[in-house]
């Protein structure tokens, strides 16, 4: 699909400044804010969230996309980047979809494991009016002990000489102890603190964390299918049908 106009922003302060782009809608009254995934599936995932954004705005909703403070073309360091940092990035992003798109309803689209810092983001309930959840992580510690494992595995493949490196590096990605504390610690489990929406494949495991599902058709992108950027990520044919029937469950959220 095309890519529609889009407008870079900077928000923060210069000594703390996060990269953003904002998809406008003139007159629209609800927005979408896009919280991507983390480590490796960030860089992999920008196209498709592109992609998800155009095709949103395409049906009447503004969409802001950001990098978390310490990843991207954000400013900052890897070991700045922690649950809580996550979260007044969060704060940042909802007022500039409220001020730069005109919108009074947000609703928050994190993907895969940027589900877990922001279920446990305090301001959740007073900024925004729902949570949409694409594959969401809902266990922190197993995912993170899957990917200490494949990061273990893939540094083996490559440098079997190097022996047993200590870094703070997982999956190419610099991290702080207190990321990798955050992430041991969470978990989704509970209902949300707002209506939450799932966004799966079937079978996945629903629990009690969603008032409705939105099932992925079986040629959407894995975040399973590879570690390197050259898998990149497109948005298929299939789903740009999941992603209209999203578009109108928010638009009729804010009607």
């Amino acid at each position: 699909m095309s890519v529609g106009f889009w407008q870079p922003l900077w928000l923060g302060t210069p000594v703390r400044q996060c990269y953003a782009a904002l998809h406008p809608v003139n007159g629209a009254r609800t927005g979408v804010l896009m919280a991507s995934p983390l480590l490796h599936e960030q860089p992999r995932s920008r196209r498709v969230l592109v992609e998800v954004a155009s095709r949103l705005t395409e049906r009447g909703l503004p969409c802001l996309r950001f990098d978390y403070f310490g990843t991207g073309d954000s400013g900052g360091k890897g070991e700045q980047h922690d649950f809580a940092a996550v979260h007044a990035d969060l704060d940042l992003a909802v007022r500039a979809l409220r001020d730069a798109g005109g919108v009074d309803t947000v609703v928050l689209m994190a993907w895969r494991g940027a589900a877990l810092p922001v279920w446990s983001w305090p301001d959740a309930r007073r900024k925004v009016n729902a949570l949409a959840l694409w594959e969401p992580v809902l266990d922190g510690a197993a995912w993170l002990g899957a990917l200490e494992a494949v990061d273990r595995s893939e540094r083996e493949a490559r440098y079997p000489k190097a022996g047993d490196v200590e870094d703070d590096y997982l999956m190419g990605f610099e991290t702080s102890a207190r990321w990798r504390a955050d992430m041991a610690a969470a978990r989704i489990a509970s209902p949300a603190p707002v209506p939450a929406w799932l966004i799966a494949r079937e079978g996945a495991n629903e629990g009690a964390i969603s008032q409705r599902t939105f099932r992925l058709p079986d040629d959407a992108p894995r975040f399973d299918d590879g570690i390197g950027i050259e898998r990149a990520m497109f948005l298929s044919r299939k789903l740009y049908g999941v992603v209209d029937d999203i578009a109108q469950a928010c638009l009729a959220l804010g009607a």
